[in-house]
C-alpha cells in the first residue's frame, strides 16, 4: 500500500483531526467526513477531499476515529457499508468494548471487509508527529498490508492477537493511566499541604519509583478539557468516564470484578476537569 493510496477517514474529533492531518502530511489522498463543517474545512485546507460517509466508504482503506462504534454500526445497518462499497479494510481507532469490536468484525466479514483494531494512545500532539502507540488486533496478513498507514500514525505498533485483543489492552491502558492521575492528584494535595512546589514534587517523583507518563506530562489534559468544553462534548462521552465505563463493562463480560475501575469512574473525571479549568483560569486548585 503506497502513500498515494486513497484513504477514507471518518471522525474528526479531538484525536481524529490530528490523525487525519498526519496522514495528509504523509502523502495519503484522504477523503474525510465529519458532522463538524469547521473540522472538515480544516482538513480540506490541508489537502484532503471532503466527502459524504458514502464517499469515505468507497475508499479501499477506511480509518474510523468516531467516539464509539455506533457510527460504524449505523452505516452497516443502513446498507452504506456493504460488499458493494469500495472499502476492503477498516481500521478501527475508536476505543470500544472488545465484544463490540468482535461483533463489528463478524458483520464486516460477511461483506468481505476486514477489520483491524487500532485504538491509539498518546494524544493529538503525538498524532501530528506520528508518535502514537497503536494497539492492534486482527489477522497478521491484513495488519501487514495496512502497515504503511499504521506506520504513518505511530512508531510503536503492538500486534496483540485477534480482534478483541487490541481493545482489551487499550482499556487496560486507560485504567492504568487514570489510576496514575488519581494517585498524583492525591499525592500532590499532600505535598502542597507541606509547602512543596508542585513542579518540584513532580520532578522528584519522576526520578524515583513513582515515575509515570502522567507525572512527566502533568497538565496533558488541560487543553483536551478546554476543547471538549468548547465543542459541547457530553460529560459521559469523555474518555475519563466513557473508557472507564467500558473497562468495567468488559471486565464484567469476562466475569471479572473491577473495583478500581468503579472507583475511578466515580471520581477521576471530576478531578481532571476541575484541575484543568483551574489551570486555564490561571489559578491553582
Amino acid at each position: 500500500m503506497s502513500a498515494s493510496h486513497q484513504l477514507g477517514f471518518l471522525g474528526l474529533g479531538n484525536l481524529g483531526l490530528a490523525m487525519a492531518l498526519r496522514l495528509i502530511d504523509s502523502g495519503f489522498a484522504v477523503v474525510a467526513h465529519d458532522p463538524s463543517a469547521d473540522r472538515v474545512d480544516r482538513v480540506e485546507r490541508a489537502g484532503a477531499t471532503a466527502g459524504s460517509a458514502h464517499d469515505v466508504l468507497d475508499c479501499p482503506t477506511v480509518c474510523v476515529a468516531t467516539p464509539d462504534e455506533r457510527a460504524l454500526e449505523a452505516l452497516l445497518d443502513d446498507g452504506t457499508l456493504t460488499a458493494g462499497s469500495g472499502a476492503r479494510t477498516v481500521l478501527l481507532h475508536s476505543t470500544v468494548l472488545p465484544t463490540a469490536a468482535r461483533s463489528l468484525a463478524a458483520r464486516l466479514a460477511e461483506s468481505g471487509i476486514a477489520l483491524i483494531e487500532a485504538p491509539v494512545s498518546g494524544g493529538p500532539a503525538a498524532a501530528r508527529d506520528g508518535r502514537l502507540a497503536l494497539f492492534l488486533g486482527g489477522d497478521d496478513e491484513t495488519i501487514a498490508h495496512a502497515d504503511t498507514v499504521l506506520a504513518a500514525l505511530g512508531d510503536r505498533r503492538f500486534r496483540l492477537g485477534p480482534v478483541g485483543a487490541g481493545s482489551a489492552v487499550k482499556l487496560a491502558n486507560q485504567l492504568t493511566m487514570f489510576a496514575a492521575v488519581d494517585a498524583l492528584h492525591e499525592g500532590l494535595a499532600l505535598t502542597g499541604a507541606f509547602d512543596v512546589d508542585p513542579s518540584a514534587a513532580l520532578e522528584a517523583i519522576a526520578a524515583s519509583t513513582g515515575d509515570t507518563w502522567v507525572g512527566r506530562h502533568w497538565g496533558f489534559f488541560d487543553d483536551i478539557v478546554a476543547d471538549y468544553d468548547s465543542s459541547g462534548s457530553s460529560a459521559d462521552g469523555r474518555p475519563w468516564r466513557k473508557d472507564l465505563r467500558e473497562f468495567i463493562d468488559a471486565a464484567h463480560s469476562a466475569s471479572l470484578s473491577a473495583p478500581l475501575g468503579e472507583h475511578l469512574h466515580a471520581t477521576v473525571g471530576d478531578r481532571i476537569e476541575a484541575d484543568a479549568r483551574a489551570h486555564l483560569e490561571g489559578r491553582t486548585p
